[in-house]
């Protein structure tokens, strides 16, 4: 039932455009001739009022750290992984509800810092992925916790919030495609030790 809610939230917030549109959600044709012979219709998408998704994430985020203690969480050592994640990360603690991935949390080697990923799922799919840098000590969704939220739907990021003082570097302009391959290869860890 919580499923078919969520997929009906996400269905109607990602085809919302939010202005009362009678035609909201609905493809709709151009037909002002702008770029396209005359006569011919060309196809647009719906607009997506993101932030109304992300509202509906942030509400499923705040409902599985909410059931956390109810959930069966399964702590997987880093040793045995590839020396990549086990030079970054001391441990995963798995968090599963009705034998699914929800949450997945990464932890540093306390001696060396205290930075913590968070990564949250619906349906097996990535949905928020939450940078902290003082993670260690805090969980739930609290208004003191302030880092870098990235928001994902259909394996695809569509909104950013970076709280802290921090810019992304590197070759890329953001770290939600880094993200999105570590929870999956996450989620490949744990199914391969069931």
């Amino acid at each position: 039932m919580k499923t078919s809610m969520f997929v009906l939230a996400m269905a109607l917030v990602l085809c919302s455009c939010g202005t009362g549109n009678k035609n909201a959600g609905k493809e709709q044709k151009d037909t002002t001739g702008a770029g396209i012979a005359q006569g011919e219709e060309a196809m647009v998408r719906p607009k997506v009022n993101v932030d109304s998704m992300a509202t509906v994430i942030d509400t499923e985020r705040d409902r599985i750290e909410t059931a956390l203690k109810s959930l069966k969480r399964t702590t997987i050592p880093t040793t045995n992984l590839r020396a990549q994640i086990k030079q970054k990360w001391s441990k995963l603690d798995f968090y599963t509800e009705k034998d699914q991935v929800v949450r997945i949390k990464s932890y540093p080697y306390e001696k060396i810092s205290q930075r913590t990923e968070e990564f949250y799922f619906k349906n097996g799919k990535l949905i928020l992925a939450f940078i902290e840098d003082n993670g260690l000590k805090n969980t739930g969704k609290a208004a003191d916790r302030f880092g870098k939220t990235y928001y994902y739907f259909a394996d695809e990021s569509f909104k950013e919030v970076n709280q802290t003082n921090e810019k992304e570097t590197g070759i890329r302009a953001s770290d939600s495609e880094r993200l999105l391959e570590e929870a999956n290869e996450y989620l490949e860890i744990f199914a391969g030790m069931k």
